[in-house]
């Protein structure tokens, strides 16, 4: 066996024809400042050839809903291992899939309270009665003395269906009697017996019906004149279960949501369901009604009916001058489901309902509905009879109690047979949670719900427990949102792992760099300044001036009080104003919704009126602030989908300057030119075979696609003529292939254009081209051009709201990040940074408990 994986000419995005070898069964850490050329190695090649090729060795049909990453510009790869990969992103936009779904337990849970043949109720734990018997008991139970004879009746198209010839007697119910057959009657007997001989009843029952092919059946009582129904169980069943409504399992299926038998009937199996949101509906509730807090009523097509509805408020004594969140219990009613001549904005939208197959009424529907937990599974997406199933655990009295727990009080209430092996791999799981810092989180967890680095750890979580071997592990920054102890906990994991798998990631933690077997440092810079392997170990550690200082506070506070959120109450939470205030967050996504979707969200409405957030419910009695705030900006990261179309140029609009001074050149002016003929993504500029995008690609059938330079524009994507057009020192196609540092040095810019261009070289990405691609950018590249596009404006007297600005930067990276926020705190902003790395630690630190 190949003792390396061995890559031979790696020349993609910024490699420099390189040769690279990853140990097998060992940990490798590519390291490097960002944008050096680790994800092009270890991504871009690496993981990406390795699927690629695994792919394209299936059956079309087995790999056509599969997207097939394009072939990296390697010129071997050898050995291919199948591979795994732990991108840094969190990709899950549906509802259904939770936690417990991650972690690949939700079938293992069901399995601790399904036992296959059972002869008991698995709800109740008592014995299953059969049908035919229940019957007989029930007939028993209904005689007395007086009966001499028991008939037994079917509907006449059973008798039909089962019986061949007719019948001796039949049912009269005009008199409620028994008489000679007659085919009107709607009861034929089948039989009759003598109530002591009873016990001849389901013998005689097997030996006309066949293949339990009857459910109801009637006897008639002679002697007592009494006729009574049954419905007769086909199947072995509990007598509870029918009086409750349940129904005990017959197969593990019925205790998954993935199914009609075992999903919940109101939510399908989701766990949550879309209803119409009054706050979405009332979009302003504190600005009066007259002046348009209804913002309904205020679309073009419903405002014909806020007269109606104002007659209508008028008589229960409510003006349309107060405002809604004051009169809010008076007139909702009215407003939601009408009154009068008013009609009620529900009628109004479940009219528009009819009108779903057009994709503008769909949009303007979801637009007014959130989601909202089922109130019947209460989000454990099964239905009432799994919910009601016991098990074996001691501590867990039903399976509907299990779902409801957190991973750590799961972990600590399994009282059951340690040996057995489904324990053992739910045991296993949920021990990797906890030590990953996971133990606080719901079972029921929606994925999307969850930051990058918490989805990142819930992954993790199923790639350490992987039993197999001979297998590739590729991961971006594993570490995302991992405090040191988290991080050691992860790198003993990760060594299990290598003992009989391949281990590579790309990671900026000193911990995990020395934990490893091997690295390898890309570098020396980045951009075209790297893409070489500059070492095969780590650098010393060089310390690192800090350049973050402890700021004095401010006496100015934001503060909100009496914050009820999620089932949580704070009694004040506050923020310096004029610094940077570090929140130190224990569960991310809870955190972030907290003080994105909640405080601020708050202060936006108190401030401008206006929310930027309308699904999150949320308390918040108290709450002050200094008068001067100009603006919130809140900047997520998230590494959002882009096209090959958008780049650097086009994000940061430095681009349409470029394109703006080529156009003012004197040919370009005695030519007639616009911008757009200088744009390959306009119609008057960009080459009409390949519609701007410098390649042609011809569609194999059975084979991948073969794509090829454009002849007629040489690559370029512009008409050839535009494409040669120069100030004397550039044409567009050189401007946009030049450095931005190097670039305007010679175009003129504007004042918006240099404070730009300062933000690049301070954020040390001035090396960046504008025609460079977003999707082609790494991780902390792709940040901090999505940082600069939210901060590139004069931005004073604001607040700024910031999340995990941390993700995918070197220690030096992050102290240029330190100095542009202190720099934002200088024109009097209020800086709120969610993300728990220690260089942040000498700002104003809140935890929030």
């Amino acid at each position: 066996m190949a003792k390396s994986i061995q890559l031979k000419g790696v020349r993609t995005n910024n490699l420099k024809n390189i040769d690279v070898e990853f140990p097998i069964n060992k940990i490798t850490c590519v390291s490097g400042v960002s944008g050096s050329g680790k994800s092009s190695l270890v991504f871009n090649t690496l993981a990406n050839e390795s699927k690629r090729r695994f792919l394209n060795s299936l059956p079309s049909s087995m790999n056509f809903f599969e997207r097939v990453p394009t072939s990296a510009e390697v010129d071997s790869i050898s050995p291919v291992l199948p591979v795994w990969s732990l991108a840094q992103n969190n990709p899950i936009v549906g509802s259904r899939l939770n936690m417990a779904d991650q972690l690949e337990i939700s079938y293992e849970l069901a399995q601790l309270y399904f036992e296959p043949f059972s002869t008991k109720c698995l709800i109740h734990g008592d014995e299953f009665v059969d049908g035919l018997s229940q019957v007989e008991t029930e007939i028993n139970e209904s005689v007395s003395d007086d009966c001499k004879v028991i008939h037994v009746l079917i509907g006449k198209d059973h008798y039909l269906e089962n019986i061949n010839g007719m019948p001796a007697r039949s049912f009269d119910s005009k008199t409620s009697t028994i008489r000679e057959f007659d085919k009107e009657d709607s009861q034929w007997e089948i039989f009759r017996i003598k109530p002591k001989s009873m016990n001849q009843f389901r013998k005689k029952w097997t030996e006309l019906i066949k293949n339990n092919a009857v459910s109801q059946l009637s006897v008639f009582l002679a002697g007592q004149d009494l006729l009574k129904h049954f419905n007769l169980n086909t199947s072995a069943y509990c007598p509870k279960c029918s009086q409750e409504e349940l129904r005990s399992a017959r197969q593990i299926s019925d205790l998954l949501p993935y199914n009609g038998v075992g999903a919940c009937s109101e939510c399908k199996g989701y766990g949550s369901t879309l209803s119409y949101d009054i706050n979405k509906i009332v979009k302003y509730p504190k600005k009066k009604i007259s002046d348009g807090a209804i913002t309904f009523l205020e679309y073009s097509k419903y405002n014909d009916h806020y007269k109606y509805f104002v007659a209508e408020i008028k008589k229960v004594g409510i003006s349309p001058d107060s405002r809604f969140c004051d009169v809010k219990e008076e007139i909702e009613d009215i407003l939601m489901k009408g009154s009068g001549r008013f009609y009620g904005v529900l009628n109004f939208l479940y009219g528009l309902e009819e009108k779903r197959y057009k994709r503008s009424a769909r949009i303007f529907l979801r637009s007014l509905q959130s989601e909202k937990c089922c109130h019947l599974c209460e989000g454990r997406r099964v239905s009432p009879s799994a919910l009601h199933h016991r098990g074996n655990l001691q501590n867990i009295n039903s399976y509907g109690e299990c779902l409801s727990l957190t991973i750590e009080e799961l972990y600590e209430n399994i009282f059951v047979d340690k040996n057995e092996t489904i324990v053992k791999k739910i045991l296993a799981k949920l021990e990797i949670a906890i030590e990953l810092g996971l133990g606080q989180f719901p079972l029921m967890t929606k994925l999307k719900s969850l930051e990058t680095s918490e989805y990142q750890k819930s992954l993790l979580v199923r790639y350490l427990s992987f039993q197999g071997s001979g297998s590739l592990f590729v991961l971006d920054e594993p570490s995302l949102g991992m405090n040191s102890e988290e991080q050691k906990v992860l790198l003993k994991f990760l060594k299990k792992l290598s003992s009989n798998n391949t281990v590579v990631m790309v990671e900026h933690s000193r911990v995990l760099q020395q934990g490893s077997d091997h690295n390898i440092v890309i570098g020396p810079g980045a951009g075209h300044l790297g893409g070489e392997v500059v070492a095969h170990k780590l650098p010393k550690l060089e310390t690192v001036k800090k350049k973050v200082s402890k700021k004095s506070l401010s006496d100015e506070e934001i503060i909100f009080k009496n914050i009820e959120f999620e089932g949580f109450r704070y009694n004040e939470i506050k923020f310096q104003v004029g610094t940077i205030n570090q929140v130190k967050t224990q569960m991310d996504s809870f955190d972030k919704r907290l003080v994105i979707n909640a405080l601020f969200n708050e202060l936006n409405e108190d401030i401008f009126n206006e929310k930027y957030d309308f699904e999150t419910s949320y308390e918040i009695d108290g709450l002050s602030y200094p008068e001067g705030i100009e603006n919130i900006f809140i900047y997520e990261t998230r590494i959002e989908k882009s096209t090959s179309r958008s780049t650097v140029g086009t994000a940061l609009d430095l681009s349409g300057h470029v394109r703006n001074y080529f156009s003012k050149l004197p040919v370009s002016k005695s030519l007639g030119l616009e911008k757009g003929h200088f744009s390959k993504n306009s119609k008057l500029g960009q080459c009409a075979v390949c519609e701007g995008k410098g390649i042609q690609e011809i569609d194999m059938q059975f084979l991948e696609d073969v794509t090829f330079d454009c002849d007629e524009c040489g690559g370029t994507g512009l008409k050839k003529f535009y494409a040669t057009i120069t100030d004397g020192k550039y044409t567009i196609i050189d401007a946009c292939k030049t450095p931005i540092s190097t670039l305007f040095e010679s175009i003129p810019t504007t004042p918006k254009i240099k404070r730009t261009i300062e933000y690049l070289k301070l954020l040390n990405l001035d090396y960046l081209t504008l025609d460079r691609i977003i999707p082609s950018l790494s991780g902390g590249e792709r940040l901090r051009v999505k940082l600069l596009k939210a901060i590139d404006k004069k931005v004073k007297n604001s607040v700024i709201v910031l999340t995990n600005i941390s993700y995918g930067l070197s220690i030096n990276e992050l102290n240029s990040i330190c100095e542009l926020l202190e720099g934002l705190t200088r024109q009097g902003n209020t800086l709120i940074l969610l993300d728990n790395h220690e260089i942040f630690s000498n700002f104003n630190t809140i935890e929030l408990d």
